[in-house]
């Protein structure tokens, strides 16, 4: 996409990514992480159907459907649809590529981060604290830290290759 041709700021791309770290906080059964994925979104949207009414309730009614990803690489998936909204891409490319992308981002995640990651970092951290080391939190909260802030690098990276994203995905 052109420069010419983009609404959305790296400071708006920021607000998403920091704005995803709430994705569970509106969590329900029905439609798991859809309302913290629209109030990360929202922002973005307001943004670019500024005049659209229409267009901006497709969109929000598109993004209350059913989600459930994983929570730390869920800016990379963000990134890439709201590249997608800025282009007023069709409605059904944009929903499909959600439905297809949130499950294996979600398997990717969990086995990247909560299976692997984070077991290492406590372990480790843990017998720190055993010991009675104040470096054990230490280093758990750091690692805890740079994972979050790489949230925001992967809702960039989304955002930077927009379709092409789908593209490196098949490779």
């Amino acid at each position: 996409m052109s420069e010419s041709k983009r609404v959305l700021t790296k400071k708006d791309i920021t607000n998403l990514a920091i704005r995803s770290s709430l994705l569970q906080a509106g969590f329900s059964y029905e439609r798991m992480q859809a309302a913290g994925w629209l109030y990360a979104q929202l922002p973005a949207l307001e943004k670019i159907y500024k005049d659209d009414k229409a267009g901006l309730s497709a969109a929000m009614v598109d993004n209350m459907e059913f989600i459930n990803t994983h929570p730390n690489l869920v800016g990379f998936l963000m990134g890439l649809l709201v590249s997608l909204e800025e282009q007023h891409e069709n409605r059904d490319t944009i929903k499909g590529l959600k439905l297809a992308l949130f499950g294996p981002i979600a398997g990717i995640g969990d086995a990247i981060f909560w299976f692997t990651l984070l077991p290492i970092i406590a372990g480790i951290s843990c017998s720190f604290a055993s010991q009675g080391l104040i470096l054990g939190p230490i280093i758990f909260f750091t690692c805890y830290l740079v994972i979050w802030l790489l949230r925001i690098v992967w809702t960039h990276m989304g955002y930077n290759l927009g379709i092409k994203s789908f593209e490196k995905l098949q490779e």
